[in-house]
């Protein structure tokens, strides 16, 4: 799902079709405290026809559909537009940006359930990828305001930034930065409602031992600091903060994912990130329901599958325990996606 929409270096002045469709099928058993249980079924779709202008830049304009079974209406219908360009190591995107996963934000930054919850990124973004560092900075504008339109301004912008790329014989070294910025309000925001602005970072050291030949194809680790800070602003200014531990160790073998994840928090709060790793609850049974420390031990066991050409099933199995509630719970998913691009003559 993670989904590779650079511009064609090699064509220019021409026309192309880029077709999207995501079927999906996500189950929450969830019964604690902090999240609720749910299910997510149903399918994307995002046709788009595009002009490669230059061999640097090309636009696209399309529509996105999304349809939840067991609803006759649509959840979404939207026209999609963004304009690329590339040069060199340098990619740019003004419109509708690569988000959601392509982001490749951890889980206490930013959920996984967002790829269907919340697809589409309005804004700018910017990407640079050099043999000792990459970059992923962004603007999603969700939410303009107006003069006397009594709406707050809404922006979520963030960055995913890689230092330190090594390798050394067979192992690869990074140190991931990562941070996001969520903000309501604005200077002409005549709502009546407060502002605020919500930050969430994450640092840390990531290491991978890829192997020469053989069923396991790699192993990795990584540990990463992620604190929060929720700043409100009215008559006083307002701040919490909050902070966490989240690990990792995983291997890629058989064609399978297998990774075991510890996460400690401590009054940690997220706008965007994973239910589970907040303090806050998000449970409409629990509401106001706050966990001051989250510790959880989770695995996930993910396979992908090839069904066709461009067309890919992944079934993912991510059950985990709850040391503060002593809970055992456990989510699954299946997804099915299409993404594949088709040239058309001159």
């Amino acid at each position: 799902m993670f989904i590779n929409k650079s511009v064609d270096t090699t064509q220019e002045k021409t026309f192309f079709i880029k077709v999207n469709n995501l079927n999906y099928m996500k189950n929450n058993e969830y019964a604690g405290l902090i999240a609720d249980g749910f299910t997510l079924f149903g399918l994307q779709f995002n046709p788009q026809l595009g002009y490669q202008i230059s061999k640097e830049v090309s636009v696209e304009g399309g529509i996105f559909l999304m349809k939840d079974f067991g609803n006759s209406q649509f959840a979404t219908i939207a026209p999609t537009f963004v304009l690329r360009y590339k040069k060199g190591d340098f990619r740019m995107n003004f419109g509708n940006i690569d988000g959601s996963l392509n982001h490749r934000l951890i889980e206490p930054l930013y959920n996984f359930e967002r790829v269907i919850s919340n697809r589409l990124e309005s804004g700018a973004q910017f990407l640079i990828n050099k043999k000792h560092f990459d970059l992923d900075a962004w603007v999603d504008w969700r939410k303009a305001t107006y003069p006397l339109s009594n709406n707050r301004e809404i922006i979520w912008s963030g960055i995913n930034l890689n230092l330190g790329k090594f390798k050394f014989k067979q192992y690869e070294f990074t140190i991931p930065l990562q941070g996001t910025i969520h903000h309501k309000g604005g200077q002409i925001d005549t709502s009546g409602e407060q502002m605020f602005l919500n930050y969430n970072y994450s640092a840390g050291l990531a290491v991978k031992y890829k192997f020469d030949s053989g069923k396991i194809q790699s192993i990795y680790a990584d540990a990463q600091y992620v604190t929060s800070q929720r700043n409100l602003f009215d008559t006083v200014v307002f701040k919490n903060n909050g902070n966490g531990f989240f690990a990792n160790l995983g291997v890629n073998a058989f064609q399978t994912q297998l990774v075991f994840t510890y996460w400690f928090g401590d009054s940690y709060r997220n706008d965007f990130g994973g239910l589970l790793y907040s303090s806050e609850s998000s449970s409409v049974h629990h509401i106001g329901t706050f966990q001051r420390y989250r510790s959880l031990i989770i695995m996930r066991l993910s396979r992908t599958f090839v069904l066709a050409p461009k067309v890919l099933l992944t079934l993912r199995v991510e059950p985990y325990y709850d040391f503060i509630q002593s809970r055992f719970e456990y989510s699954y998913g299946f997804y099915i996606n299409f993404d594949d691009k088709f040239t058309l003559k001159k």
